[in-house]
């Protein structure tokens, strides 16, 4: 508590249209709406932490994945880990990856739930809005939103009209990207919107391979891990027979492939340049993520009172494999694969009162239905013949797990308001969560062919089941139409599950203690807010490994006790043609009572060792972050010329509750420039540099098994062009 009354924060947001369920139709309108709570709401009314970034602003800033927002939102972090992707909001989500495990930050594209995180590394491309919730959300995101909710809203078909963009980007590491839309009226009350991106880009780092050669002298070619190529597309159509009903349905699909995740082993001191790799990867390793999902989205307005809103979305993940060398080194050994499929159905149905009235309320419901299938293969390297191709592997070496798991939620919820007075309102809202895990087989093969099977772990078969109940109290005041002042108590929660070994652990659960103000100020020309919050973390959930090489001798443990303190805010202007935005964060994260054991070889140990939690900061978790951006626009031969320029900075943290050496995370700072130029209102040319002064940093870092550990970099400074078209 003693530190973080020092510090102000805040995020901005710089003027950009931005349309939510009720607002496409307004061309004029620049206000951002959030729509986490089934209504369409100016994001300066709503009593939550929430960062609200529109399409517009997402390009103009060069935010284009959920990796590019930890620039954007303090206290937010995304990992990418190839095979997972990590999110955490104040330190709450997930770090660790397995079936049974499932995320702590809730993802929904179209107001449909994600329900796994293989799919998070797709670009944003044609979207509306992006909005990220902070703090747990109980009521109305129950389902494993502990930490947060992300809110991805795709921009919509319009009727009447044709519109639509053409956007291109050519830069260093051969980038090369592609990206358009076009939505077109199919008579007075159909529309389709058809949008697209295409990526391409080379890696930033060079596999000089076993001989320690350039690619170009390379016999047959090594891969060069973390390149990237992906092809994305989604197709909608809108049907609005009257102002009372509106139907949308969403086809997108998805292929992602890169060369691997570019672990190095150690720290990037170690290396005189960390980019250089030295990988005995052969041609056939590398990432591939492949995907449909179909969405249905029905908006009904009943009566002039009640609306009825319902979503249905199957999604097909037809193939996320990843492979690379496990030793992260030149010798000729170690090899694996992870061949992942999965399935799944989710939907929602909310009913919600629109009338002018001091009472206001909504009920819902929610289910998932998810299965997976799963092969995790270690191999000895078999090496490559003389012509640089691979040997075939001899027979039955290597061993194959194979995996098939599922979970299924379902989840009533509601929420009630009522208005005393015209500046006072209180809610009252309540989600009950059911939730079942668990294997429907964990066999071990030797080989790939699945003929010779050495042994079933014990949760083959087996499951587990949770229920909770979560949700929130929330008082608004509103002592004139400029400010709002709020205090909130929520509570959210992630369901347990049960590991391979047939152990199961319980849930996580949150508790939110936060005040907060938003409003307005200089006659509408500085937007602001600030939070203050105290979270109880209990039931935290770390995986143990007591055997670094076996990983069927991994243990979760619950970690009761531990708190979050801290304060957001955020704060913009516009002032003329200058723009200008500041946001902070300061978080005092301390982990609660829990004796496990160091497993040897973990930090050098030769045997086991008694670790207490108690007291160590918990994973990504900083305790001061902070961005900012200023713009200028200037008009220059009839048109407008915008310098800007973008700052971060991120403390240093760690990516494990251990807290060794090769966890630590450096602080970074990070800084963007860009330089505009429009004719006219509908073409836009950018020149850019992101990470002006190159600065070394690392993005993760995580175990191996000779307790060294191993790191990810961040990107490297680059340049690069943007032309873009809206017509």
């Amino acid at each position: 508590m003693k530190k973080f009354l020092v510090c102000t924060t805040a995020l901005a947001m710089l003027p950009s249209a931005a349309w939510a369920q009720d607002n496409n139709d307004n061309e004029n309108d620049s206000t951002i709406y959030v729509t986490a709570e089934r209504r369409a709401e100016n994001v300066q009314d709503v009593p939550i932490s929430v960062v609200a970034l529109s399409g517009e602003t997402l390009r103009e800033r060069g935010v284009e994945t959920l990796g590019d927002l930890t620039s954007e939102v303090p206290s937010f972090s995304f990992v990418d880990n190839g095979n997972t992707k990590y999110i955490n909001i104040r330190g709450v989500g997930v770090n660790e990856s397995a079936p049974s495990s499932s995320v702590g930050v809730a993802v929904h594209v179209d107001g449909t739930y994600i329900a796994r995180e293989f799919t998070f590394g797709d670009a944003f491309f044609d979207v509306e809005s992006v909005q990220v919730l902070r703090g747990p959300q109980g009521t109305y995101s129950g389902q494993n939103a502990n930490g947060g909710a992300i809110f991805i809203e795709s921009a919509r078909p319009v009727l009447g009209r044709v519109e639509g963009y053409a956007q291109a980007t050519i830069g260093e590491f051969s980038r090369r990207d592609v990206e358009a839309a076009v939505s077109a009226p199919i008579g007075d009350n159909l529309a389709v919107r058809i949008s697209g991106r295409i990526e391409n880009r080379d890696s930033f780092y060079t596999n000089y391979g076993p001989a320690n050669v350039p690619p170009s002298q390379q016999a047959g070619g090594l891969i060069q891990p973390a390149d990237r190529e992906a092809i994305v597309g989604r197709v909608q159509l809108l049907w609005e027979p009257d102002a009372s009903f509106q139907t949308r349905l969403i086809h997108q699909f998805s292929n992602t492939k890169n060369g691997g995740t570019a672990y190095q082993i150690g720290r990037p001191e170690d290396y005189a340049d960390p980019f250089i790799l030295n990988y005995n990867n052969t041609p056939y390793d590398g990432n591939q993520t492949k995907y449909h999902r179909t969405t249905g989205i029905v908006r009904w307005d009943f009566s002039e009172s009640v609306r009825l809103n319902a979503n249905l979305t199957y999604q097909d993940t037809i193939n996320h494999e990843t492979a690379g060398d496990l030793d992260r080194t030149a010798v000729e050994q170690n090899q694996g694969t992870t061949a992942l499929s999965d399935d799944y159905w989710t939907g929602e149905l909310t009913l919600l009162s629109m009338a002018d009235s001091p009472f206001e309320w909504t009920i819902g419901a929610t289910f998932l239905d998810y299965s997976q299938i799963g092969n995790v293969y270690n191999e000895p390297s078999p090496g490559v013949d003389d012509e640089g191709d691979p040997l075939p592997l001899p027979v039955g070496n290597g061993r194959n797990i194979y995996i098939e798991s599922f979970r299924k939620n379902f989840a009533f919820f509601g929420e009630v308001g009522y208005a005393f007075t015209p500046e006072l309102t209180v809610k009252l809202g309540g989600r009950y969560n059911h939730d079942e895990s668990g294997y429907d087989e964990f066999t071990f093969y030797r080989g790939r062919d699945f003929t010779m099977p050495l042994f079933s772990l014990p949760g083959q078969g087996q499951s587990a089941s949770f229920e909770e109940f979560t949700g929130r109290v929330l008082v608004n005041w509103e002592p004139n139409p400029d400010h709002l002042i709020y205090g909130t108590i929520s509570r959210g929660y992630k369901p347990g599950g049960i590991t391979a070994v047939n152990q199961r652990f319980e849930a996580a659960l949150v508790t939110n203690y936060e005040a907060g103000w938003k409003g307005t100020l200089a006659n509408g020309a500085v937007n602001g807010s600030v939070s203050i919050f105290h979270m109880t973390y209990d039931g935290y959930q770390a995986s143990v490994q007591p055997d670094p090489n076996d990983p069927t001798s991994a243990l979760t443990e619950n970690v009761d006790g531990t708190t979050v303190t801290g304060i957001e805010a955020q704060l913009s202007a516009n002032v003329g043609g200058l723009s200008a935005d500041v946001a902070f964060s300061y978080l005092d994260t301390s982990f609660g009572e829990q004796l496990t054991t160091l497993p040897a070889g973990a930090d050098g140990n030769a045997t086991d060792l008694p670790f207490q939690f108690k007291g160590r900061k918990i994973p990504w978790a900083p305790e001061f972050s902070i961005s900012g951006g200023l713009a200028y626009e200037m008009p220059v031969g009839g048109g407008y010329l915008t310098p800007s320029v973008r700052v971060s900075h991120v403390a240093e943290q760690y990516s494990a509750f251990f807290r060794l050496p090769y966890h630590v995370v450096d602080e970074r700072t990070l800084v963007d420039l860009r330089l505009s130029y429009a004719p006219n209102d509908d073409f836009r040319i950018t020149a850019y540099v992101t990470n002006l002064f190159d600065e070394l940093y690392v993005s993760n870092a995580s175990d191996t098994t000779n307790g060294v550990g191993q790191f990810l970099l961040g990107a490297p400074q680059e340049f690069g062009v943007t032309a873009a078209v809206n017509f």
